[in-house]
């Protein structure tokens, strides 16, 4: 029997398993030298674009790491053995190892108070410079880094309008109190008569700020060694010249109800937001 229609006997045992898996003997390090290592998953988060998603290429290394939720060892394990089995055969692209990201969130909930408290404190700092970002003061509007709309996913779906550029906050909320409204015209002969009992409460002198618009833990990315540091903030998409206040309100939103991260950290890296309540009543009626 030739190669080509020899059989091939496969068992799970063979295959190779465990969260964290190097191939040294793969080109990647032949090419590159055995000093070089594989892109840590911190770093491939990093290293995504805003809005992007799929695989992230590292041109330096001729590399491209496939990364997201939804990748499992599997794939990878059945890549190894139709490779190793059938090199000739079937062409299927090479795989140089793979590890499984810990999850930010279970790495924070890793970290003793002390710990927590001093990335906090980082992140405050890092907080501080992020409006050292200043607009032209003749030239101020709420909208993406690029006067594009914002993209806080708040208020962006396929069924609502674009979220500005907005000229004002006060602009800014008319248009979010505008959103609550739709669907009510049909009882309401004048629509600017629909009432919003909260639209007095939003700030409408409220500073305009840069803002990242995603303060969760899993977007915090802190070292692996001590002494713990952040490494880097992640998934930008969502950032731009928003008030003051949303940073704050959307951090609170997105965290666990009543949760140590809501009551004891948050406050540590941003100032609390006296409008939250009324806030939190457009983010709700919109669905989110």
């Amino acid at each position: 029997m030739d190669n080509e229609n020899r059989h091939h006997e496969i068992s799970v045992g063979m295959l190779p398993s465990g969260s964290s898996v190097v191939f040294k003997e793969s080109t990647y390090f032949l090419r590159n030298g055995p000093g070089i290592s594989l892109p840590l998953p911190a770093e491939v988060r990093a290293h995504q674009r805003p809005g992007q998603y799929g695989p992230v290429q590292f041109k330096s290394l001729n590399l491209l790491v496939k990364y997201g939720k939804d990748i499992t060892i599997a794939e990878g394990q059945c890549l190894w053995a139709l490779r190793r089995f059938l090199p000739s055969q079937v062409p299927v692209p090479e795989v140089y190892g793979w590890c499984e990201d810990n999850n930010e969130k279970k790495r924070w909930e890793s970290l003793s108070t002390q710990e927590r408290e001093t990335v906090c404190d980082q992140l405050r700092a890092m907080l501080l410079a992020l409006r050292n970002l200043q607009q032209d003061p003749k030239d101020q509007f709420l909208g993406h880094i690029n006067r594009q709309p914002l993209l806080d996913i708040v208020f962006t779906d396929d069924t609502k309008p674009s979220a500005g550029p907005f000229a004002s906050v006060k602009e800014f909320h008319n248009w979010l109190s505008y959103l609550t409204k739709q669907g009510k015209e049909i009882h309401w002969p004048d629509p600017s008569q629909i009432p919003d009992p909260f639209r007095h409460l939003l700030p409408d002198n409220s500073p305009i700020t840069f803002t990242h618009a995603d303060l969760h833990p899993s977007n915090i990315i802190v070292s692996i060694d001590k002494p713990y540091r952040i490494v880097a903030i992640i998934d930008w998409h969502q950032s731009g010249w928003y008030p003051e206040y949303w940073e704050y309100c959307k951090a609170v939103f997105t965290a666990d109800p009543n949760g140590e991260w809501e009551t004891e950290y948050i406050p540590r890296f941003l100032k609390i937001a006296d409008c939250y309540d009324a806030w939190s009543y457009y983010p709700q009626t919109l669905g989110y």
